[in-house]
This record gives C-alpha cells, structure tokens and sequence, in this order.
C-alpha cells in the first residue's frame, strides 16, 4: 500500500482539521500525526517544533485570507453594468456561504478563537476586518448619490455593516458546527456537505439591502 504524500500544507491543514474538532491548544502532534495516520516522529522531518509549526500556521491562514473578499475585482467591475445595490446583496451572502467551505470554516474558528491568545492572530484577524470594511465603502461610495455622507460617515457604517455581518457569521457557523456536535457518528466532515440554511441568507441580504439603501436615498 502505497504511503500517503506527506508535506508541510496537509500537515499544516491536518492541524487544522484537528483543532477544529478540540481547538489548537488541546491539539498534540500525537493527533495530527494520527489524524495523518503517521509517525509522530515523521512531523519533525518537516517541522522541528510544534511551536515552528504554529507560525507556518499562522503564515498559511494570512495568505489564504488575501485571497478571500467581499467582492473580487472581476465583480466589482460588473458595477458599471449591474446596480450596485443588487451586487452588495448578493456579495454579502456569498461572503457569508464561503465560509461553509473546508479549509475557510477551519481557518476562521482558529482565527477567531486564538485571536484573543496571540498577536500574530489578532493582527491577520484585524487586517481581514480592515480589508471588509474597505471593500464596502467602496459600494458605499457608489450609492452615495445625493453625497450626504462624507468619507467619514461612509467609513463608520462600513464598520457598523462589518460587524453585523460578523457577528451574523459568528452565529451561523457556530450553529452548524453544533449540528455536527449532536450527531457526532456522521463525522465533523458531513458539516461541509450540510446546505446553506435558506433562512439565513435572507436574513444577510435584507441586513445588507437595509444598510446600503441609506446611501441612495
């Protein structure tokens, strides 16, 4: 039987995985190594310490978070043919359903939980935030048709629409995550093939159609 591939990301992936189901600081590299179905000792040959390992941890979430957004270019250039109110809806839901998706839903628990233990965290946390509110000032800055709202209006409820949506997400993937507690012989994998909750969605499309219907007045 041929040997699994083994490499830093799966290894790195695994560990998240692994803290998913118990949080990072409960996690040894005896259950990474046996989540990989390997020697504990076949972890050093990649990292020499847990401790190496956690900042190649830190270091994969940061990447793969600049790689997640509210709205990409490709769609924000669709605001010149589709109106802008439409589109916010609409990328809000999506921002909220890639996070059902293994390895994001992974990546945000750990983020979201160590950020409060760890600077490195807190910082890849803070420049996410940052980025969100950014990218909704800008369809903000779109809709502001009678420009009653000066840069930093548009700002402060660009933070005030952030939260919302975070604290929304918070809500939902705890929710979910908890269905997977309940009926623990399905496995926390069954939770990535779970549908959107429909109900929800709406919730996060009228909260969006809500907050940028201010700026078009």
């Amino acid at each position: 039987m041929a040997r699994p591939l083994i490499n830093q990301e799966k290894i790195i992936e695994s560990a998240l995985y692994c803290a998913f189901d118990k949080g990072m600081g409960d996690t040894s590299l005896n259950d990474i190594s046996n989540y990989l179905s390997i020697k504990k000792a076949s972890l050093y040959n990649h990292f020499s310490s847990k401790e190496e390992m956690l900042k190649a941890i830190y270091t994969y979430c940061s990447d793969f978070y600049k790689k997640v957004n509210l709205i990409s270019d490709e769609e924000f250039a669709k605001t010149s043919s589709v109106q802008p109110e439409k589109l916010f809806k609409t990328c809000s839901v999506n921002y909220i359903k890639k996070h059902e998706i293994d390895p994001l839903f992974q990546i945000y628990t750990f983020i979201n939980s160590e950020k409060y233990f760890n600077k490195n965290v807190l910082d890849i946390y803070k420049s996410q935030i940052e980025k969100i509110e950014n990218q909704v000032s800008l369809f903000f800055k779109l809709v502001n048709k009678s420009k009653g709202f000066d840069n930093a209006k548009i700002k402060k409820e660009a933070a005030f629409f952030c939260y919302g949506l975070t604290s929304i997400l918070d809500k939902y993937l705890a929710v979910r995550k908890e269905t997977i507690r309940q009926n623990p012989e399905s496995g926390v994998g069954a939770l990535f093939a779970l549908p959107s909750d429909d109900k929800m969605m709406q919730e996060v499309s009228k909260f969006a159609e809500f907050t940028i219907q201010k700026f078009a007045l």
